[in-house]
């Protein structure tokens, strides 16, 4: 039968009280008795309160000279702070800049002035790779108005125009603006020619198929597949889908209001 195993105790020197002799109430230390400190866990805790209020300015130039010293470590700890209290840090900052309207414009102005560069190459990455918040600028309507679904098609649209541009395409706004111009029979029988090569006029439901019809035409773009006609049918196409194909339902929860969006705005 094996014996009972029985476990040390430990009286703290602050509270008097007797507790087990464990990391669970005691800090360790080489020099105490069973490898802890004198000190319960609790009374270490309010000890280091109380000098730390008896000693505020002495403690601020300490802390202070320790993130000089070790300002990877310093870094390091605000990071995993940051991401352990993402939603506690989040309520703060929206707190903050509500209250602080004139220290947030002089931070901002402080910021920009500091940084110009690191923005202005931010900003370039955010033109380039078609970032929700670059879109969302285009749209003229906050991210979290937008449903994800209008982001993309007008990320679709842009790289299409992008596409055509670089192939030495007109732009879709003047094959629109030339369309105006043209015989309407003339263009009608090239559309029409178009059309046979190409089914673009097929029923559109929802904003689902709008981007899967965007997205395969802007593949073709790539693949040089397309002619100056098959990209102007594209864009009757979809402005007919703009204006008719969606019921007012559904494109009301896609604008996230009552605001029009015009799909074939200049980037």
């Amino acid at each position: 039968m094996k014996a009972a195993i029985i476990e040390n105790t430990k009286i703290c020197t602050g509270c008097k009280i007797e507790m087990l002799a464990t990391k669970e109430f005691f800090h360790s230390s080489k020099g105490g008795k069973y490898g802890l400190n004198s000190k319960c866990k609790k009374c270490r805790k309010a000890f280091g309160e109380k000098y730390r209020k008896d000693n505020a300015e002495k403690e601020k130039e300490r802390s202070k000279k320790y993130r000089e010293n070790n300002p990877e470590k310093e870094k390091e700890r605000h990071k995993k702070y940051y991401k352990e209290n993402l939603e506690k840090h989040k309520e703060y900052g929206i707190k903050w800049k509500k209250n602080n309207p004139e220290k947030r414009k002089k931070s901002t102005t402080k910021y920009y002035k500091n940084n110009i560069e690191k923005i202005r190459e931010r900003d370039r990455k955010n033109t380039q790779n078609l970032s929700d918040s670059y879109v969302a600028g285009l749209l003229k309507k906050p991210i979290k108005h937008l449903n994800p679904q209008v982001l993309e098609t007008r990320r679709l649209i842009i790289l299409i125009k992008r596409e055509l541009k670089k192939n030495n395409f007109k732009t879709l706004e003047t094959m629109q603006n030339n369309s105006t111009n043209k015989n309407n029979s003339e263009m009608e029988n090239n559309l029409k020619e178009n059309d046979n090569k190409r089914d673009l006029n097929f029923e559109v439901k929802n904003s689902d198929d709008l981007n899967k019809m965007l997205s395969g035409f802007l593949m073709d773009v790539r693949r040089g597949s397309v002619t100056h006609y098959s990209a102007n049918s594209i864009n009757l196409v979809a402005d007919k889908i703009n204006k008719n194909n969606l019921n007012q339902l559904e494109y009301k929860r896609l604008s996230g209001g009552n605001k029009k969006i015009d799909f074939f705005e200049k980037e």
